[in-house]
């Protein structure tokens, strides 16, 4: 969390653009970050992306519209009336907890560090009517695990070096509380959710990357309001700004080898009472600050890809149960950046990769390009996404599998197949 904080003030040292949202903020924060730490040490460096930022996009030109979805993939949900946000505050976050219940946060100000004062918003019909959830509250980041469960990063206010506090909310954001602790569990009770919170007395046992902190898994309970750790954890050491993924029934952890600092994925069929720690040894080699830890994406069944990012070079692994890790042909096709990087599945099982490019075009913000490959074999190719407007947050995928961004036009999206995107508001 200390990385939030540094991101937040090196980019707010400077006044910013007009109407500039929190989450440019922070890739601004990273981008002068990156050109610090390379004049510093004579190599471009990548930066993790904080799993509390959404960073702004510019989807590529590309050279036609994505594939269209296989046999019994989902089809584009139906063009509705994308309902009016209450307030004049622009959009700063966006989460889902599935296809019909998602949260906007809105900005409560136009300027300085206030920007992460926000005013939730909440649609429980898929966007075709919202209304404002309880008062503004400082938040950092928040996820939308189920229809009226969130679990958010609050920063004290006004913003300080204080850490941010875990605070829940079991009404669909009209109020928050503080979780309490509770004792070991040997598994993910029925009902609860894995959550990585930062230990700093943890020993890594090794090498750890520059500017990460180590997190204990545990489990939060909604229905008690109390976050538990779990009885036997990773082998590998899990950095607290890492997500942890859920697919069919199995749980995803990005990390890293105790003792080498290579990049690792973790993962458990059984809710967290075992797990097996995969390490990627054919990995690229690992940019100077150290090994970045797998971008895992999750898709239907338990088809799930990881994307590692090297000094010089990108490289993509496919995970499917009956294969386990192979790594994918046909990457070497996408120009490589150091560079934040995010991908998803879509539920025909088609990879999208994307990329954020610097300094293109008119934009201070750069750009992201799209590629695509379908099935297990298939190279990467340019790929448009109908629907989605140029500028376009990054890509999310709730626990059913709908797709979401949110667009700088204001506006937010979805999609059932990752194709096709249909707006979620409207002013």
């Amino acid at each position: 969390m200390t990385e939030l904080r540094e991101l937040f003030e090196d980019a707010t040292q400077a006044p910013p653009p007009s109407r500039l949202l929190a989450d440019e903020v922070y890739a601004a924060g990273r981008r002068r970050l990156r050109r610090r730490r390379a004049a510093l040490g004579g190599s471009a460096l990548a930066v993790a992306v904080c799993a509390m930022a959404a960073t702004v996009v510019v989807a590529g030109t590309g050279t036609g519209p994505g594939p269209s979805p296989e046999d019994g993939a989902a089809t584009a949900a139906p063009r509705t009336s994308p309902g009016v946000l209450p307030g004049s505050g622009r959009i700063q976050m966006i989460q889902a907890a599935d296809a019909g219940h998602i949260y906007l946060g809105l900005s409560t100000c136009t300027a300085g560090p206030c920007k992460t004062r926000v005013q939730l918003v909440g649609s429980a019909d898929g966007g075709r009517t919202w209304t404002e959830r309880g008062t503004p509250i400082h938040l950092a980041h928040f996820a939308a695990l189920a229809p009226d469960v969130l679990l958010g990063y609050v920063l004290p206010a006004p913003p300080s070096s204080v850490p941010p506090k875990l605070m829940a909310s079991r009404d669909g954001g009209r109020s928050w509380q503080a979780p309490e602790t509770g004792p070991a569990v040997p598994a993910l009770p029925s009902g609860s959710f894995a959550v990585c919170w930062p230990d700093p007395d943890a020993d890594p046992g090794g090498v750890m990357p520059a500017g990460t902190t180590l997190c204990t898994l545990r489990a939060f309970d909604p229905e008690s309001n109390r976050v538990s750790p779990l009885v036997t954890q990773p082998g590998q050491n899990l950095a607290d700004q890492q997500p942890i993924a859920e697919s069919a029934g199995r749980l995803w952890a990005p990390g890293f080898e105790r003792g080498t600092g290579r990049s690792a994925v973790a993962t458990s069929p059984d809710g967290g009472r075992t797990w097996t720690e995969h390490v990627f040894a054919d990995a690229p080699a690992c940019p100077v600050d150290g090994c970045l830890a797998p971008l895992v994406a999750v898709g239907p069944g338990q088809v799930t890809y990881a994307v590692l990012n090297g000094a010089s070079e990108r490289a993509v692994y496919r995970y499917t149960s009956g294969q386990g890790w192979q790594r994918r042909t046909g990457v070497q096709q996408v120009p490589y950046e150091l560079s934040d990087t995010g991908s998803y599945v879509t539920p025909d099982g088609s990879h999208v990769l994307y990329q954020y490019v610097e300094n293109r075009g008119a934009s201070e913000f750069g750009e992201y390009e799209f590629w695509a490959s379908r099935g297990a074999g298939a190279d990467y190719r340019p790929v448009e996404l109908d629907g989605l407007p140029e500028r376009s947050g990054r890509v999310s995928r709730a626990r059913d599998g709908w797709l979401y961004a949110r667009g700088t036009d204001d506006v937010s999206y979805g999609s059932t197949d990752g194709w096709h995107w249909v707006p979620l508001n409207r002013r």
